[in-house]
């Protein structure tokens, strides 16, 4: 009797500290979930505000949980190796980030093809005898997204008792582009010391066409190496999928064993190193 009172206590306390445990551990994650949830909110926010999406990114926070516990339930159920779980549901968790990144940079690529014209723009509207403020105004009218939403809000802050020079700098900082900042720099230079602003557009204009040709044709020239560097780069896993095909019985060593799994980490990071040398030596900077 005293034998079952006493296994009966022992299991009473083991199932409260157990409780107690689970408790805290339980709070600790719900912090640290919150935590990382109102930086990634933050963060989103920022990233979907300055590409003038209006969307709750609380949406995206949870959009981005699902596909991470999506991806890791599909490595669960397709292995049992650690590093292709973790592998798996890291690329999960990048995607949505990768998604917002690439649609950041797609805005800021079509932002630099419009700023040409958009600077054609400026120049015939001064030459026709508007001042600066009526050429923006007239370059948010006859253009379109992004750069009209981007000198829109210029024309917003300017409205609102922000000077130009001060709207023109936040849109440089909105907006990291080396042409849009020459650009900016000859507005200020201008504005203070006086000058032609048209026939400066202009020249910038040029400048950038030209420029523009000149990477059109190294482009060109380095496509090919650009190709080699693919091929070199996924030549190794093809001739890994054969060899699985082939003998799948050793291959699979690969997967299962420590050292196997060691080699396939080494063999991915030597790809990606030597896919970059090669982009970094085709790459001119023009």
């Amino acid at each position: 009797m005293q034998d079952t009172i006493y296994f009966i206590g022992i299991y009473g306390l083991t199932f409260a500290a157990s409780a107690v445990a689970v408790g805290w551990l339980t709070a600790i994650a719900q912090d640290l979930l919150e935590a990382y949830e109102n930086r990634y909110v933050a963060s989103v926010s920022r990233s979907l505000s300055a590409m003038f999406i209006f969307q709750d990114p609380r949406r995206l926070f949870f959009l981005n949980i699902i596909i991470t516990l999506f991806f890791l339930l599909v490595a669960v159920a397709l292995t049992r190796n650690p590093i292709t779980i973790a592998l798996l549901t890291g690329i999960g968790f990048s995607i949505p980030r990768v998604l917002i990144w690439r649609a950041r940079q797609k805005r800021l690529e079509q932002f630099a093809q419009q700023l040409v014209d958009g600077l054609t723009v400026l120049s015939n509207a001064l030459r026709s005898g508007q001042n600066l403020i009526q050429s923006l105004e007239t370059l948010e009218v006859e253009t379109g997204p992004p750069i009209s939403q981007e000198f829109g809000l210029v024309m917003r802050e300017y409205r609102v008792g922000v000077n130009i020079e001060a709207a023109l700098e936040n849109l440089v900082k909105r907006v990291p582009n080396e042409d849009l900042k020459l650009m900016v720099t000859a507005i200020n230079v201008v504005l203070a010391q006086g000058g032609n602003l048209a026939e400066i557009f202009e020249s910038i204009a040029k400048v950038i066409r030209e420029r523009n040709k000149l990477e059109g044709k190294t482009k060109a020239l380095t496509s090919q190496g650009k190709l080699q560097g693919v091929i070199v780069g996924l030549l190794p896993t093809f001739l890994g999928g054969i060899m699985y095909v082939m003998d799948p019985i050793t291959m699979r060593l690969m997967f299962t064993t420590l050292v196997g799994n060691i080699s396939l980490v080494a063999m991915v990071i030597l790809q990606v190193v030597g896919y970059l040398l090669i982009r970094k030596v085709i790459n001119i900077e023009i």
